[in-house]
């Protein structure tokens, strides 16, 4: 009896810290025993009871020759650019009952002509889990993200996002990885307006909102390592302005795949699903049916093959239209010519598809009503010299083109330039 009581005032108390923290997103979860044992056998350096993982990233270091996306006809501005990333992630264990981790990313992006798109960008992630009874866990973290990007493909520009995320989780683990919960998340995301000569578009106004999300996932142990795994839920999409507010939605979603190892001949995640957004606004049109984010990556004797699917709808600030529909199709392969040298190639083609027609004004001066849809191609083409173990550098070129029915989107640009990568 005092067991029975035990359990269940325990019970409660995770239910109530799951309410009051909020949540993991989608079928990212790792269990307790997967992520205590990852800590143990991978700790770089330690000092007292903190184990310390230290890394940094070197990226996007060359020369690009249309750093706004502008069209030809406007005189694309050019620049020489850079990113460091380094990033320290520190652990804290506790009688093997609680995992405590912090992560901090400073990012500073370098232009050399264009100051004002220079930038130090920031991510701080505070996270724990705590093992009660040998079976339940409870987490919960915080995500605050400050950083000048661009957030969909629908940016031209890049734009200052601030995020704010609040999760939590309560799940219940076997010793042989399955386990089910709930979770739930409260996102704040908030942007600053571009104004730049040409470009005025008012993101505060059109895309800042709140977004609050649960789930209920099951995941269960296939093969070694590898998880299938099925998450369905519900999230709601309150927009702050009130001149947006018409972009108010809520959706329903499922999802099943497999998680693969992020070590092996089979690496990546399966993961397809289902999804139905409903706006609050009436005779706004909405979005049901497949949905997809898969990305897979291929070892066989000296080739990586790679694959990616991406289908999901975004919101818009371009249009009435409340989202458009994004489709990416992606392939790769990489060929080790020899045990330094690493050949690569990747193609990506896209669909960015808007569903409520748009009136625009042609060159000639007349109106056209159309549905807006870009098309995406993406080759990119290196190669990378081993330098230590897995650790390489990589020169590549990147050729991006977008082909709309809406003539003023027509863009191209092309990078060439360098970075460090962890996975030769």
């Amino acid at each position: 009896m005092k067991k029975c009581c035990l359990f269940l005032k325990t019970y409660i108390l995770l239910f109530l810290a799951l309410i009051l923290t909020s949540s993991l997103h989608g079928q990212d979860y790792q269990s307790f025993r997967h992520e205590l044992e990852y800590v143990l056998k991978n700790t770089k350096l330690r000092i007292g009871p903190f184990r310390i993982f230290p890394s940094f990233d070197f990226k996007d270091v060359g020369y690009d020759d249309n750093i706004y996306y502008q069209r030809d006809e406007e005189s694309p501005v050019s620049d020489y650019t850079a990113t460091f990333s380094p990033q320290l992630k520190l652990y804290f264990l506790f009688r093997n009952k609680l995992i405590f981790s912090i992560s901090e990313n400073p990012e500073y992006v370098y232009y050399h002509e264009q100051k004002r798109e220079r930038r130090w960008n920031n991510t701080l992630s505070p996270e724990f889990k705590l093992l009660i009874l040998s079976r339940f866990v409870i987490s919960g973290g915080y995500l605050y993200r400050n950083r000048r990007w661009r957030a969909t493909s629908e940016f031209d520009v890049r734009a200052n996002e601030l995020r704010e995320s609040h999760k939590g989780s309560l799940f219940y683990e076997t010793p042989r990885r399955t386990s089910f919960g709930i979770s739930a998340s409260l996102d704040k995301i908030s942007y600053e307006d571009i104004t730049l000569p040409g470009e005025e578009i008012y993101l505060s106004r059109d895309l800042s909102r709140e977004e609050r999300e649960g789930h209920l996932q099951f995941y269960y142990r296939v093969f070694s390592e590898s998880l299938f795994f099925i998450s369905g839920g519900y999230t709601e999409y309150n927009f702050e302005h009130p001149q947006s507010q018409w972009r108010n939605s809520y959706s329903y979603q499922v999802f099943s795949g497999i998680r693969f190892p992020l070590l092996g001949r089979m690496r990546g995640a399966l993961s397809l699903g289902y999804r139905k957004l409903l706006p609050r606004e009436e005779g706004k049109k909405g979005f049901s049916g497949l949905v997809g984010n898969t990305s897979l990556a291929l070892r066989i004797m000296r080739f990586d093959l790679r694959f990616q699917y991406i289908r999901d709808f975004r919101f818009s600030y371009w249009t009435n239209s409340v989202y458009y529909l994004e489709k990416r199709y992606g392939s790769g392969v990489s060929f080790y010519l020899a045990r330094f040298l690493r050949l690569d190639y990747n193609f990506q083609y896209g669909e960015n598809n808007y569903p409520e027609v748009t009136i625009i004004q042609l060159p000639n001066g007349h109106f056209e009503e159309i549905k807006r849809k870009d098309i995406y191609r993406i080759h990119t083409a290196g190669f990378v010299l081993r330098i230590i173990k897995r650790t390489g550098i990589g020169i590549m070129v990147n050729i991006w083109q977008r082909e709309s029915n809406y003539y003023w989107a027509n863009r191209n640009k092309m990078f060439v330039g360098g970075y460090i990568t962890y996975e030769f």
